[in-house]
C-alpha cells in the first residue's frame, strides 16, 4: 500500500485566519481542501510567532516524513523556508500580491531592511513559486525568486459550489425586480475596486431608461450608493462563502471597475466564481484579465477607466439577451476546468509526488 502524502500548510500572516470570511481566508482553506481532495494528509500551521512555528515544524517532522511544505507568502517571514532548507524538504511559496508594494502604496509604510533580506531568502529557497498573475510573477523574481521556479497560477474556484442556478429564481428569492438588468458587486469594498465608477455608470444607464438594478453583496461603507435613486439597488451584508453562489447567480453581468492608475496584479476570486455561476464578466483591459475573459467569446473587455466604454458595453449586453446567454454559457465552460485541485495537482506533479484520492479524505489539525 502506498504511503499517504504529508503536506505542511503554513500561514504566518496574522491578518489571515482560516475562520475569517475574507477572500484570503477562503483561498487558504480552498488550497488545503484541494490537497486533501487528491489524497494528501494536510497539517495546518497558522502561526505568526516564528519561534512557536519552528517548534511545531520540528515536532511534526520528527514524528513523520513530510514531503512538502506549502506556504502562503507573508512579508519578511522566513521560518518555514529556513526549516525546509535545513531539512531538505521541498518548499513551495504561494504569492497572491506584491506585499511590499501594497504596504507602501496603501498603508504608507516603506519596507524595512529586514523584510527585504528575509524575502530574498524565502523566494530564493522556493523550488516552486505559485504566482496568481504575471505581475505578481515579476514581483517574485524581483524579490529573489528564480525565473525557472516561478509559475503563473490564477486563483481557482470550488467547482462543486459555483454552478449556474436559475437566474429568475435567484432574482425572485432576493426580491429583485423580475425584468431588471442586474449588475453585481460582491466582496469587500477596497479603494482599487473603483466602486464609484460602477455607481456612476448605473446612474447613466438609469437616465437612459434602462431597467438597471445594482446588487451589492459584501462588506464596506458603499457610500456611493447614496447617489442612486431608492429602489434601484439592493445591498446585502457579507455572508458565508457557501451562501454566495445563489446570490451572484442573480447577476446578469459582473462589471469589474479597477481604476486605470491602479496596478492590476489581481486574480479576483469573484471573477471566476461569477463566470462559473453563469454571469457575463465585463472587465477592463488591464493586467491578465483579457487573457481570462476573451472579448465577445466568454465576456466583454472594455477600455480601463473609461466611463463611456463601460456604458456602451453594458448597453449592448442589456439590449441583447441572446448575446448575454451565449457569453454566459461560454463563461461557464471556461470556468469549469479551473478548480483549486488544478493548482494542487500541478505542484505535486512538479515534484513527482504521487497522490491517490482516498475514499474519505482525512483532516488533521496542528
Amino acid at each position: 500500500m502506498t504511503e499517504r502524502l504529508h503536506i505542511l500548510s503554513v500561514n504566518q500572516d496574522p491578518g489571515i485566519s482560516p475562520s475569517r470570511k475574507k477572500g484570503a481566508a477562503v483561498h487558504l482553506q480552498a488550497m488545503r481542501a484541494a490537497f486533501r481532495q487528491i489524497g494528501a494528509v494536510v497539517r495546518e500551521l497558522d502561526e505568526p510567532d516564528e519561534s512557536k512555528l519552528c517548534d511545531s515544524l520540528r515536532r511534526i517532522a520528527g514524528a513523520q516524513t513530510v514531503q512538502l511544505i506549502y506556504e502562503r507568502y507573508a512579508l519578511g517571514r522566513s521560518a518555514a523556508a529556513r526549516f525546509a532548507l535545513e531539512h531538505g524538504i521541498p518548499y513551495t511559496l504561494e504569492v497572491n500580491a506584491p506585499l511590499a508594494d501594497e504596504q507602501r502604496r496603501w498603508r504608507g509604510q516603506p519596507e524595512g531592511d529586514n523584510d527585504r533580506a528575509e524575502d530574498v531568502l524565502v523566494f530564493g529557497s522556493a523550488a516552486y513559486i505559485a504566482a496568481v498573475s504575471s505581475e505578481v510573477a515579476d514581483y517574485a523574481e524581483k524579490r529573489g525568486g528564480r525565473s525557472e521556479c516561478i509559475h503563473v497560477c490564477p486563483n481557482g474556484i470550488d467547482s462543486a459550489l459555483f454552478v449556474p442556478y436559475s437566474k429568475a429564481a435567484s432574482k425572485a428569492n432576493l426580491k429583485l425586480p423580475a425584468k431588471s438588468f442586474v449588475m453585481g458587486f460582491h466582496g469587500r469594498e477596497r479603494p482599487w475596486h473603483g466602486f464609484d465608477l460602477l455607481v456612476d455608470v448605473s446612474r447613466t444607464l438609469l437616465e437612459q431608461s434602462l431597467p438597471v438594478h445594482l446588487l451589492v453583496v459584501g462588506e464596506g461603507d458603499f457610500l456611493a450608493l447614496d447617489r442612486l435613486p431608492q429602489g434601484t439597488f439592493t445591498r446585502l451584508p457579507w455572508m458565508e462563502h457557501t451562501k454566495i453562489p445563489e446570490c451572484i447567480s442573480a447577476f446578469d453581468v459582473l462589471p469589474l471597475t479597477y481604476s486605470q492608475d491602479t496596478p492590476c496584479y489581481f486574480s479576483p476570486l469573484k471573477l471566476m466564481e461569477g463566470m462559473a455561476s453563469g454571469v457575463v464578466p465585463v472587465v477592463p483591459d488591464a493586467g491578465d484579465l483579457p487573457t481570462i475573459v476573451r472579448h465577445l467569446h466568454n465576456g466583454w473587455v472594455y477600455q480601463a477607466g473609461s466611463h463611456e466604454a463601460l456604458v456602451d458595453a453594458l448597453l449592448a449586453l442589456a439590449k441583447d439577451p441572446y448575446l448575454r446567454s451565449r457569453l454566459a454559457a461560454a463563461a461557464v465552460e471556461s470556468a469549469r476546468s479551473n478548480g483549486w485541485d488544478r493548482i494542487a495537482c500541478k505542484i505535486l506533479d512538479h515534484f513527482h509526488l504521487e497522490y491517490h484520492p482516498p475514499a474519505a479524505p482525512e483532516r488533521e489539525n496542528e
